[in-house]
């Protein structure tokens, strides 16, 4: 309600100063001078009116934002809840060595961990997990050093 107060209060002031003192010495014909002032006064109205959106919006905004978890757990990961739009590179070029000496024998593959509800994760080594459109280069740096991983 508020917002809604400072928007008029914004058209009026707006629209009354370019009419009655601003433009009264510059534009004698009323039609005319109201008609711009009109105009000037819309023009203030509209700036207010979007951060008055922006202000009865924000907590909403920020709750949801909240809301969504975004998780990068393993080594080098990257987990982004939105868009992204640059480069992400995970590692350094070079592949990854397998541990030196003897270990246990895999009994089979380990499970997947699930991302949490409504979130993204990126549970394992330089693993890379975006919630939203990606729109820049991936390079999770396995391989010849190149773009191996990568994905347009």
């Amino acid at each position: 309600m508020a917002a809604v107060a400072v928007t008029v209060a914004a058209f009026g002031a707006a629209t009354w100063l370019c009419g009655a003192l601003i433009l009264a010495t510059a534009i004698h014909d009323d039609a005319t001078r109201w008609g711009l002032a009109c105009g000037a006064g819309s023009a203030v109205a509209a700036l207010a009116g979007m951060g008055g959106y922006g202000y009865a919006t924000g907590g909403r905004q920020t709750a949801t934002a909240a809301a969504e978890s975004v998780t990068a757990s393993g080594e080098r990961s990257v987990a982004i809840g939105g868009n992204s739009h640059g480069t992400i590179i995970t590692g350094d070029g070079t592949t990854i060595a397998a541990p030196a000496g003897p270990g246990p024998a895999p009994t089979g593959p380990p499970a997947a961990p699930q991302p949490p509800p409504g979130g993204t994760a990126a549970t394992g080594n330089r693993a890379v997990a975006i919630g939203g459109d990606n729109r820049g280069t991936v390079s999770t740096g396995d391989g010849d050093g190149g773009n191996a991983g990568a994905t347009p």
